[in-house]
């Protein structure tokens, strides 16, 4: 019966101190997520996602919060038509870029400059034809479409949107991504079950070592 009585109260007492612990938030795992808003449908990239782009002055990467990604769909739908005012490679078959904000969805990276303030890269793509989970999979650059394909940056410390690039005229291709140096695998010396990176990109401490 001691016995007993003693155990349920070491169990309490270990309850009560686990409780008593620091919440820990776990690392994120994901790397993209799907995004709406007020005519606004598209996908933000994590920090860690390779681009094959870099933007002037950069410094580093970040991932847009939803919060970041509307205002940097306000402030774009706010200015693109002064922006887009002399409507390279639209008109006729190719639609004014402005004029047909809702058809485009959207793809959205982070970047920091050495001043660190913000910058939103948004790829704007029309194809009915491209899957959702094409476009969910990677960052896709294109060439020709004219106006169903462009990108532009906005600067959320400064509010100013800039680089505005549409696509020429032509069939459309979407680019193949720069093929980056395979890692070399070697076994651990410590572990020889153990398979260690040697070269290539690693994201994160946990990436170098794999079973």
């Amino acid at each position: 019966m001691k016995k007993s009585l003693f155990l349920t109260l070491g169990l309490l007492l270990l309850a009560t101190f686990v409780s008593a612990q620091e919440y820990i938030e776990p690392t994120e795992k994901w790397k993209n997520a799907e995004v709406w808003g007020n005519n606004y449908h598209g996908w933000s990239y994590h920090q860690d996602w390779e681009v094959d782009f870099t933007v002037e002055n950069q410094d580093g990467r970040f991932t847009p919060t939803d919060e970041e990604i509307a205002e940097t769909e306000k402030l774009i739908q706010k200015r693109i038509a002064y922006l887009n005012r002399e409507h390279y490679n639209q008109g006729g078959m190719c639609p004014v870029v402005d004029e047909h904000m809702r058809m485009y969805r959207r793809q959205y990276v982070g970047f920091t400059n050495d001043r660190g303030d913000h910058i939103v890269w948004v790829n704007f793509l029309w194809d009915e034809n491209l899957p959702d989970e094409k476009l969910a999979n990677d960052i896709l650059l294109t060439k020709g479409g004219c106006g169903h394909f462009w990108h532009v940056k906005c600067n959320l410390a400064t509010r100013k949107v800039y680089g505005l690039e549409i696509n020429e005229d032509g069939d459309i291709q979407y680019l193949p991504r720069v093929k980056k140096p395979a890692p070399r695998i070697s076994k651990s010396k410590s572990n020889k079950k153990v398979k260690v990176r040697k070269t290539g990109i690693i994201h994160s401490p946990e990436e170098k070592i794999f079973n």
